[in-house]
């Protein structure tokens, strides 16, 4: 697995580049709706805000494939997407329902009084129309996990591999993803299932060996998630009969 994605060797002050254009244009955009449409903080600032940032991200990463890659996002970042791999969806599912189930222990003994909740999960419960619904779905299910796996386990991760065992750049990379979450610090609950995502994540990177699988994986996680809070359902219930309610909310929360 060491020679996992090493056409390009991207530096770690490029990966911070990219985490720093998201930002920006996070910042910008998120600007740009907030005098548009008033101070509040909606749907429309957070879908504004999550383009922004995948905007910037991808803007830099493509300066960068241009004068350090081929100019090839699938060569220099792995970035492909197999049909054999349409599996990783409801795998993506399944581990999200998993992780609810091994961190509502720890969570419970963390948090007695009820975990936090992300931001980003009550603005998502706050939506309201159809098209509010397809944004949020397209901004966490489709842009984050294409996005944050380019950064993560295509940049980083493959960097962390020529310096390092394998299992420790997993782990490695697992807590930089988790630890980038405390960007709001309402999501310090949410962390341990983070964590676990990310270290599912990069074996399945390195398994596949290109960024299909983790990309596929992780829509699966963030759409189960989106899906639940927008929509509820018979699913969140079950899980709340199987664990506390409070920890659901948290952990459903992770939208990565």
């Amino acid at each position: 697995m060491s020679d996992y994605l090493q056409e390009v060797e991207w530096s770690l002050p490029q990966v911070l580049y990219v985490f720093l254009g998201g930002i920006v244009g996070a910042f910008i955009a998120t600007l740009g709706a907030l005098v548009w449409q008033g101070s509040e903080l909606n749907v429309l600032t957070f879908t504004a805000s999550f383009a922004g940032q995948a905007g910037g991200n991808l803007i830099v990463m493509w300066i960068l494939s241009i004068r350090s890659g081929t100019g090839s996002f699938r060569r220099d970042y792995g970035l492909t997407i197999e049909i054999g791999h349409w599996w990783g969806i409801p795998a993506g599912f399944g581990l999200q329902i998993v992780v609810v189930l091994v961190t509502a222990p720890l969570l419970r003994l963390l948090f007695p009084e009820g975990a936090p909740q992300q931001g980003v999960a009550s603005i998502t419960e706050g939506t309201t129309t159809v098209l509010e619904g397809i944004a949020i779905v397209l901004m966490v299910g489709v842009a984050a996990p294409v996005v944050e796996e380019i950064l993560f386990r295509g940049m980083l991760l493959s960097r962390l591999v020529r310096s390092m065992r394998t299992r420790w750049a997993i782990v490695i990379q697992a807590l930089v993803f988790a630890g980038i979450h405390l960007l709001d610090p309402s999501a310090i609950a949410a962390l341990p299932g983070l964590f676990i995502i990310g270290v599912v994540l990069g074996y399945a990177a390195l398994r596949s060996r290109n960024l299909s699988l983790p990309i596929l994986i992780h829509a699966g996680v963030n759409l189960t998630a989106a899906v639940l809070l927008i929509f509820g359902g018979d699913l969140a219930e079950w899980l709340e009969e199987v664990s506390e309610p409070e920890v659901v909310e948290a952990v459903l929360s992770l939208i990565g």
